[in-house]
């Protein structure tokens, strides 16, 4: 190891003498891609390129050295430079020439040709260090590309010859998050923390996981680990606040976010996180704290518009149409502004104002739950039922777990009174879930179906349904 790195040495010495006296040295083509292969190793790609430009021009014909300025346009995303210039590269048996082949195929979404071009190659009588490292990269390309089902066909593959690669793991658990299936991705990560259990990155990602399973508890003991590992680490303490807060412990939240401001005070995220926990437990005063604090730390930019929403939700609409007036014109095309004009256009019942407002915001914040929540709403206070259905499908889509969503599209169904889509909402209800909604519609808290099964459930639903007995006894 020693050797080799005091041949680099001397290498890069006797290159940059070269370029300080501005006299030709010879070096053959090895040691042109050695030189350049060190400068990517320090980050310093300018220098790689130029090493690579200054070997072409001293050795034009050097395969090795052509891969190189090949990967440096890829590297670049020159995918339609990258492809021209392949073309001229010989060797079509050369695993690392046919993976940037690929590479750049896909980049350029000529998919049939780059499965042409995987299978030839695995066709080959590769050897078995080969093959581990086409289909492994192949794998990693094809996550790059967002094709993650087939990205995983290939990782696994590489598993089978050699389990204990790190990056196969990361890259599977990745591609798995991406695809929606946690368990899985979470299985690839406790693989992962098998072979590193202290890994801090490993125990992070697997509490991302778990929180993104709705597995808070376990969330938080593997945030806790990771902290244990990098104990002021503010990234994993905020992704801990979060699970608390999610797993209906907002006092502990707080007490994380306030431990995150100690640590990481200029951190303006922080501060809006802080808000949402203290309007979670309804600490408007806590909320008025915070608020002034930010304003001395970060100024006065947005603080009018938090200050609106605290007088909201205290109920003080004059004092949060005053400051919703004092708002300046800079700041009045912005997210918080839109919905605070929404929020307040809604509760003084100008509902035309308020959905014009939401729908503002949607343009802002695409596929945003909470503005799709809130023109659900409006849509429902004007009677725009279908408007309102359409918005509740749109959120469900979004988060299926979404709070009384389904409940609610349920009810604008039997306001409707379609029966196809309401056929619909009803098979996404468990049987107890429909025993409930029966309950709300008999308006008889004392009536008891407990012995109905899925078919009588949905036969009596059907029928409050035809007679529209639902907005008798309940209000949206």
């Amino acid at each position: 190891m020693e050797e080799e790195l005091d041949d680099i040495s001397s290498l890069v010495e006797k290159y940059e003498q070269m370029l300080a006296f501005g006299r030709k040295i010879y070096f053959d083509a090895d040691e042109f891609a050695a030189l350049a292969d060190h400068y990517n190793s320090l980050g310093e790609n300018e220098q790689a390129q130029e090493v690579i430009d200054e070997g072409l021009r001293m050795h034009p014909a050097s395969p090795d050295l052509m891969v190189l300025k090949a990967k440096t346009m890829v590297y670049a995303e020159k995918y339609e430079e990258a492809f021209s210039y392949l073309n001229n590269i010989p060797g079509d048996g050369d695993v690392e020439l046919a993976l940037l082949r690929i590479e750049t195929l896909l980049h350029l979404e000529k998919k049939e040709e780059a499965n042409i071009l995987i299978n030839e190659t695995i066709s080959r009588e590769l050897s078995i260090d080969d093959l581990y490292v086409f289909i492994t990269e192949v794998g990693y390309i094809l996550n790059d590309v967002e094709s993650y089902d087939r990205a995983i066909s290939y990782l696994e593959e590489s598993l089978k010859i050699d389990d204990s690669n790190p990056d196969v793991l990361i890259d599977l658990a990745y591609a798995n998050e991406m695809k929606g299936d946690f368990g899985r991705a979470i299985e690839y990560n406790n693989r992962l923390l098998d072979l590193d259990p202290y890994s801090f990155e490993g125990w992070v990602n697997i509490g991302k996981l778990y929180s993104m399973n709705k597995q808070y508890d376990k969330a938080i003991d593997a945030f806790d680990f990771a902290l244990t590992i990098n104990e002021n680490d503010v990234s994993a303490l905020k992704m801990k606040a979060l699970s608390l807060y999610l797993n209906d412990n907002a006092p502990e939240a707080i007490h994380v976010f306030e431990e995150c401001i100690r640590i990481s005070p200029d951190d303006e995220s922080l501060y809006d996180s802080l808000l949402e926990g203290y309007e979670a437990l309804e600490q408007y005063d806590q909320m008025s704290r915070v608020i002034d604090i930010r304003e001395k730390r970060f100024g006065p930019k947005g603080i009018a518009t938090r200050r609106a929403f605290v007088e909201l939700l205290k109920g003080n609409v004059a004092a949060a149409r005053e400051l919703y007036a004092k708002i300046p014109d800079g700041e009045k095309e912005s997210l918080d502004y839109y919905m605070l004009e929404g929020e307040l256009m809604f509760t003084e019942g100008n509902l035309r104002a308020a959905e014009a407002a939401y729908i503002k915001a949607a343009l802002v914040s695409e596929n945003n739950e909470d503005i799709i929540d809130r023109l659900a709403n409006v849509s429902v206070a004007q009677e725009k039922y279908e408007q309102a259905a359409g918005y509740l499908e749109q959120l469900l889509k979004l988060d299926p777990d979404f709070p009384t969503a389904k409940s609610r599209l349920a009810f604008i169904r039997f306001e409707i009174g379609n029966k196809e889509p309401f056929d619909e909402i009803m098979e996404q209800f468990s049987d107890d879930e429909l025993r409930a909604l029966l309950n709300i519609i008999s308006g008889n808290e004392d009536a008891d179906f407990s012995n109905y099964d899925r078919r009588k459930l949905l036969i009596r639903l059907n029928e409050a349904r035809e007679n529209r007995v639902l907005f008798k006894n309940i209000k949206y």
